[in-house]
């Protein structure tokens, strides 16, 4: 299923692709993995870092783990291997 996410650097929506395949975790003192390997299937705000964010392509359990959003915002590491 497709779901919105915030990243908790902004900035980091010019490094993200669709297409890539990103792991997911909830940002701040103590991260927590939320899914590997998940599809991005689309970049918004680029150019605005207030309104921008990913849609990632997640199972339904991964998807559970997003309901109460990261007050911290989300981070993504872009897999090498695509």
């Amino acid at each position: 299923m497709g779901v919105p996410l915030r990243l908790a650097e902004p900035a980091a929506l010019r490094l993200v692709r669709v297409g890539d395949r990103v792991d997911v975790f909830r940002a701040g003192a103590h991260p927590r993995p939320i899914a590997a390997a998940a599809l991005v299937l689309a970049v918004t705000g680029v150019d605005d870092p207030l309104t921008g964010g990913l849609l990632v392509a997640l199972t339904p359990e991964a998807a559970k783990e997003t309901i109460n959003p990261a007050p911290d915002g989300y981070a993504v590491v872009i897999r090498p291997d695509g």
